[in-house]
């Protein structure tokens, strides 16, 4: 498997769980018939709410998600992989939630989960401030990295894409294809979403499928702008602002290439803790 060929699903999630689930069964079916064995869904696939504090009451266990059970449906019956870039399910304790990746076999199997490490708090002024923690619990199961033969999956979740070094540690034991769905903020979409994007797939020579939430809910808008991204920086699938489906291939020898001519991973140096000199005049 040396060559794959992938799609991220853009979508409008809302708060109505059925017609999200429509939405997610029409176009998986859509790409699935264009001969995509590897589908990528946004952060919240399965319900996206304004008000933050409301999802612990109304999102179900992960036994009961039937999002999850509509994807490992999908997989099995259409034979192909499912990332389900994240689904809100409630915690074991009740009062928050999981924000949880799922990577979904042919089989209808769950073969990884990832809960997302980084929450997004913070206070970018007005309504654009956040705290995401306070219903959303921080993962505690560390860093995952899937091994897919020729390929190993670095899973992360939305705000992950600030912290490198989470990067730095996927590609360190082999990832070279970065998961990063997300529901990203318009107060920092514009700047940020697409350089930070180009930045992890630059830094660690990996393609990065960013598979994103689009549109307006409760008279919030999120950025859209779902990517693809080579492992050299350049953008070969783009999005808009709309519910869409954009596809490409990814190749784990042009992983090998660009690496052998960036070799980045390979001259990296300890450098300790850096030392502070005082400047006096």
């Amino acid at each position: 498997m040396s060559k794959l060929h992938v799609a991220a699903i853009q979508l409008n999630t809302t708060g109505d769980v059925q017609a999200n689930n429509a939405q997610i069964e029409e176009m998986v079916r859509q790409v699935a018939g264009e001969g995509v064995s590897f589908v990528s869904l946004p952060e919240a696939a399965n319900i996206l709410l304004r008000d933050n504090l409301r999802y612990p009451s109304v999102c179900v266990p992960e036994a009961d998600d039937t999002t999850l059970a509509l994807c490992r449906r999908l997989a099995r019956e259409l034979g192909i992989w499912i990332h389900a870039g994240s689904l809100l399910v409630r915690h074991e304790n009740g009062q928050r939630i999981w924000n949880r990746a799922y990577l979904i076999a042919p089989s209808g199997d769950v073969v990884a989960t990832y809960d997302k490490l980084h929450t997004f708090d913070v206070k970018l002024g007005g309504a654009a401030d956040f705290q995401e923690s306070a219903a959303v619990a921080p993962g505690e199961g560390g860093a995952v990295v899937v091994d897919m033969g020729d390929f190993r999956l670095g899973l992360s979740i939305c705000y992950d894409i600030r912290f490198s070094y989470l990067f730095d540690a996927l590609a360190g034991v082999g990832a070279n294809v970065m998961m990063i769905p997300a529901s990203f903020s318009t107060a920092t979409g514009p700047l940020h979403w697409e350089p930070l994007l180009k930045a992890r797939a630059i830094e660690t020579g990996s393609y990065v499928i960013a598979a994103a939430q689009c549109g307006e809910r409760e008279g919030v808008r999120v950025y859209g702008q779902s990517r693809i991204i080579s492992p050299f920086g350049e953008v070969i699938a783009a999005a808009g602002d709309d519910p869409c489906v954009i596809m490409a291939e990814v190749d784990s020898a042009v992983v090998a290439a660009t690496r052998h001519r960036l070799p980045t991973l390979l001259q990296r140096r300890e450098i300790g803790t850096p030392r502070v000199v005082m400047a006096r005049p």
